[in-house]
Formats: C-alpha cells, structure tokens, sequence
C-alpha cells in the first residue's frame, strides 16, 4: 500500500489519520462522559490530566490531517457523476473537520483560564496563554459540552453515509478508507 493518496485511492497516511482520529474521539468522548459523573479527587484529576493529554494530542493530530489534506488534494469520489452529493460529502468532512479542532481548543480555553495545568502526558505543561477568568472558563466549558454534542449525529451520519455507500450503492468509498481495493 503507498504511503500518499492517489486519485482513486486513499494512501496508508490518510488512512491511520482518520481511523486514528476516529479512536481517540471515540475514547475522549467515553472518558468525558465518565468524568461529568465522577466524584471530585486524584482518580478524577488523574482521568481528566489523560484526557487533556488525549485532547490536545487529537488537536495536533487533526492539524497534521488537514496540512495533509491540504498538500494532498481530497482522491476523487468513487461516484464522480454524484456531483450534488460529492458537493454535500465535501462539506460534511470539512464540517467535521472543524469540530473535530474546535472541541480540543474549546477544552484547552476552559482549562486554561480555570484552576488547573494542561499536561501533556505528563512530558510538559502547555503555557497558560489566558490566565485565571471564571466566566471565561464557565463559558467554554459550556461550549466544549455543547460541542461534544453536536458531533455525535455528524459521527453517525458519517457512519450510516459509509455503511450506504458500501451496501446501497456498492462503491468503494468504504474500501478505500480501510485499504482495500
């Protein structure tokens, strides 16, 4: 398998950057979910640093996808001649794309200008660019909830478009994304 996209095809570095991509949203989102119900104390501190970590890990991994994506072009559609759809899948991933930055930055602004450091797997701290501000903070930890939110029908919608094409219209938009021909 080559390492770059083609035309037809996705290369293995697309192909790792999204399913990568996919694990640690799927994870973060997971371990969000048990952080709002566990109670104050080290193995919430401990949870919620590895989520930071994971957060700002899924951030520079979503930058380095969308350099590539920019340097790579998007392979044509397994349907060309679907143009309004191509125009409506084009859309969504950049769509996807830009919560898939937002949530992470979000986070990053609500811990940030709370009590608490963003580590990074516990190799560095990130420097605190906004300092203490306890609105700012209640206000994009809100947004980071909402956010958190209004992905989960976009994944699904993203998935069902994926199961169709494989099932319905029988074309290799899904083989592509898991390296097969």
């Amino acid at each position: 398998m080559q390492i770059k996209d083609t035309a037809a095809t996705f290369g293995l570095s697309s192909i790792l950057l999204h399913w990568v991509t996919a694990l640690l949203i799927i994870g973060l989102f997971i371990m969000g979910q048990v952080l709002e119900g566990m109670p104050r104390g080290f193995e919430k501190a401990e949870l919620m640093d590895l989520h930071k970590s994971l957060g700002m890990m899924l951030l520079i991994l979503v930058f380095i996808r969308l350099a590539w994506r920019l340097v790579q072009g998007f392979p044509q559609a397994a349907n060309p001649s679907a143009t309004f759809l191509n125009i409506v899948s084009r859309l969504w991933h950049w769509a996807l794309l830009l919560l898939i930055i937002a949530i992470p930055v979000t986070g990053f602004i609500s811990s940030d200008t709370g009590f608490r450091d963003v580590p990074f797997f516990g190799l560095f701290t990130f420097p605190d660019l906004l300092g203490f501000d306890h609105e700012l903070h209640e206000q994009f930890e809100d947004i980071h909830g909402v956010l958190t939110k209004v992905i989960i029908p976009l994944v699904l919608i993203h998935v069902l478009a994926a199961i169709k094409h494989h099932f319905w219209d029988k074309d290799a938009t899904l083989k592509r994304m898991i390296g097969m021909k």
